[in-house]
């Protein structure tokens, strides 16, 4: 399917900003200026929660609209520096799941600024070498010891594994940070899709922080009440190929995750959605899976009564460790160490996920829950089929 160039500049604007657990103000400064470009304030509500979470607010038509939201997270495995040494060390803390073995060898990106975010160009792009690491406990981050060259580095600078700017080679598209602002981007580009067709909806884009430190902001939204209850949710993600879903063969509808199955009604609302869709645009494909190669704030909003459901990209190089297969073009990932590399997605994929979500937020002030395709196909089967030659 193809990705038209609007969505690709989304997609690598996005993949480019540094973020990390807790530190994703350079994200939020871009998505702000983003609001308030090309007249989108006017037609999306901003709002900032307690937690930090960002709520992107779109209504067109009918106020009794129920409420659709479209879950991303903001952050991404990455360094923070703690503290500064005369002798070229930095000592950081690293929160995301990252196996320690992969950190030796590896070359990092400190991104220096004592400005708030204005351009990528604003940071000064420190070389640094993991130099050791103490593992990470139950109440404690892992802590690496980093040797740079002895630029001053302030406190609190986002390092990530240095890799270059995204990328797009044919249909491989390789950054630092697919998971998840690849998820965020996709929001964006439905957003300006609503705005655009001027469809008749009511959806909140919920941009959430520190997934990879425990679902902090998810579970922050869904236990204080700050999305309601009668809402439905969906969560997007990039997650790990898997046999059953694989880079190149579009969207994928997540049944669950490691951890729970996500609502029948939901999923099947998604999944009836996508098949409508592929009748009548032949080049969107999706897939279904359960992805359980982790667990993703989906899970935070089911076990805390919210009815959820959810859609993902597959994801070569989770979290930035290194791969031998996915289905992606090996020559074309670049690489930080022996075990680290570029995150990658098939742009193919993103494309139909953006086309998916559209549809999504098109139909679903006419979803019911309980009353599914699967439903009606069954009752229809059993009064049209069945029933008379069972009560007879």
């Amino acid at each position: 399917m193809h990705i038209n160039n609007a969505d690709l500049n989304t997609l690598h604007w996005l993949c480019d900003i540094p973020t990390a657990p807790y530190h994703e103000h350079v994200v939020v400064a871009a998505l702000r200026d983003w609001h308030q470009r090309h007249n989108r304030s006017r037609h999306i509500r901003w709002h900032c929660d307690p937690a930090g979470n960002i709520h992107l607010d779109y209504r067109y038509g009918r106020s009794k609209f129920r409420l659709l939201v479209l879950e991303a997270h903001l952050d991404h495995p990455a360094f923070v520096v703690t503290s500064t040494g005369p002798d070229g060390l930095v000592r950081a803390i690293f929160r995301g799941g990252v196996k320690p073995e992969c950190f030796a060898g590896a070359s990092v990106l400190l991104w220096n600024s004592l400005a708030s975010y204005a351009t990528l160009e604003a940071f000064t792009r420190i070389p640094a070498r993991v130099v050791d690491i103490t593992p990470a406990t139950k109440l404690q981050p892992l802590r690496a010891v980093l040797r740079t060259d002895g630029t001053h580095i302030r406190t609190g600078t986002i390092g990530t594994w240095h890799l270059p700017d995204a990328a797009t080679h044919h249909n491989l598209f390789t950054a630092r940070a697919c998971d998840d602002l690849a998820g965020v981007a996709a929001c964006l580009c439905v957003l300006d899709r609503l705005i655009q067709r001027r469809i008749p909806a009511r959806v909140r884009v919920l941009l959430t922080r520190a997934e990879e430190a425990g679902f902090a902001g998810a579970i922050a939204a869904a236990h204080r009440g700050w999305i309601p209850k009668n809402c439905a949710v969906i969560g997007l993600e990039t997650s790990r190929t898997t046999a059953q879903a694989r880079l190149g063969h579009g969207p994928v509808i997540r049944v669950g995750d490691r951890t729970s199955v996500f609502d029948p009604d939901l999923t099947g609302f998604i999944s009836s959605t996508a098949a409508d869709l592929a009748a009548v645009m032949p080049e969107f494909k999706f897939q279904r899976a359960l992805m359980d190669g982790g667990t993703c704030d989906t899970t935070a909003f089911s076990a805390l009564g919210y009815q959820a459901g959810a859609v993902c990209l597959a994801l070569g190089n989770y979290h930035n460790m290194a791969e031998s297969a996915s289905g992606q073009n090996l020559a074309a990932v670049p690489s930080a160490g022996p075990m680290i590399a570029s995150e990658t997605i098939d742009v193919r994929d993103f494309a139909g996920e953006v086309e998916l979500l559209t549809a999504l937020c098109r139909a679903f002030p006419r979803y019911r829950p309980g009353s599914t395709t699967l439903r009606k196909k069954l009752l229809h089967m059993h009064d049209r089929t069945q029933k008379k030659l069972l009560y007879s």
